[in-house]
């Protein structure tokens, strides 16, 4: 048998050997990476109808919190006088439109009436003057008798030419007004008839009706809300996401959505906003769910996964990962026989493995008995396959 010396000198000897930690050979693969992040719902829009014209509600048929069409009349005003306020609009414009004819036929007859007198007497006054001057050659045409025919010629001449110039001033002037009787009889009937439009408001899309802000027989004032519709054909889920992960989120991403109650949905990345909240110092990011039957209402609280693409990672226990100082996360792998500490990302975590990037294929990553051993320690390393 041995010494005690030769006893003493085996034990020492194996205290100062290096620790043997089991590892595994690291081995990438394409994991989904996903971005998780939670949000309430929200209507795609929220519309008020608003009263055009004042008035008392002489019916009021939508029921407040079931749906509506589009089109579907939501509150019916008094229309009071309108329709016969109407009908003496159509009145007046037959009149303005007989008025307006009779002028216009008036005005040519008395021009081309009047045109062709004048025509016919500078005519007569020319042929007389024509008749004049050559008796004068012959001596037969005393000077003032001529005189008098150029005279009354050049007053043809002008009176032509002022009926020409003015073409029945008078009766343009009763065209011009009744022209423009008749534009404001047609803009009186365009009036009434906006007015008893407006007089039934009506829904401008379909959705939820959510509130009624009046009852039959109440009155409203131009421009107060009488019904708030919500179109919930699509919801819009605002969710916070950290400023650390917002540079993987983009357009278009699909999104999966957990609803409490509901189940599954699925949608997409509609909007990033531009700036972080300033309480929270994270990014809204908007997503749009499609909501065909309805059964997703405004103010649920939603648990939302945005698929962000694949990326190489590696599935190990989050047992054998390091959080540093700051927060970040770490693992140690065998550089040679020396522990060296290097960071790593989860890209996808679950309860008994999670998935990391920043490991190289290859590397021995340090597993049972890692935590025993400190960046730059000697280690002796039993590779174990990997789960």
């Amino acid at each position: 048998g041995a010494t005690a010396p030769d006893a003493r000198s085996a034990a020492t000897a194996g205290m100062s050997e290096s620790p043997i930690i089991s590892a595994v050979t690291v081995e990438n693969s394409a994991v989904r990476r996903t971005v998780r992040a939670s949000g309430v719902t929200q209507p795609k829009a929220v519309i008020t109808v608003s009263a055009e014209i004042g008035g008392t509600a002489r019916k009021v048929p939508a029921i407040e919190g079931g749906a509506v069409k589009k089109g579907d009349i939501l509150v019916q005003l008094d229309a009071n006088t309108l329709p016969a306020r109407i009908e003496a609009a159509k009145a007046e414009i037959e009149a303005a439109t007989s008025a307006y004819d009779s002028a216009v036929a008036q005005s040519a007859g008395t021009y081309a009436e009047q045109r062709a007198a004048a025509v016919a007497n500078l005519e007569v006054a020319r042929q007389r003057l024509e008749i004049a001057e050559k008796l004068a050659t012959q001596n037969f045409s005393a000077p003032v008798e001529q005189a008098q025919l150029k005279a009354n010629y050049e007053n043809a001449r002008m009176s032509l030419a002022q009926i020409d110039l003015a073409k029945n001033l008078r009766a343009e002037v009763e065209i011009s007004q009744s022209r423009a009787r008749l534009a404001t009889a047609k803009s009186n009937l365009a009036v009434l008839r906006d007015q008893l439009q407006k007089s039934t408001l009506k829904a401008p899309s379909g959705g939820w009706l959510e509130t009624l802000h009046l009852e039959a027989g109440e009155q409203i004032a131009a421009g107060a809300p009488a019904a708030t519709i919500l179109d919930m054909s699509e919801v819009t889920i605002i969710v916070a996401v950290p400023q650390t992960n917002i540079g993987q989120v983009s357009t278009g991403d699909p999104v999966s959505i957990d609803v409490a109650g509901v189940g599954l949905r699925k949608g997409a990345v509609s909007k990033i906003a531009s700036i972080t909240s300033s309480t929270t110092r994270t990014f809204d990011v908007e997503v749009s769910v499609p909501n065909d039957d309805r059964a997703l209402r405004a103010g649920m609280t939603v648990e939302a996964s945005i698929d962000v693409g694949f990326q190489p990672a590696f599935g190990m226990s989050p047992a054998h990962l390091s959080v540093a100082g700051d927060g970040s996360l770490t693992a140690k792998i065998d550089d040679d026989g020396t522990v060296r500490v290097v960071p790593v990302e989860l890209v996808r975590s679950g309860v008994e493995q999670v998935f990391v990037s920043g490991l190289a294929d290859g590397a021995r990553l340090l597993t049972f008995g890692q935590a025993f051993v400190e960046a730059g320690d000697d280690v002796r390393v039993a590779t174990v396959p990997a789960s």
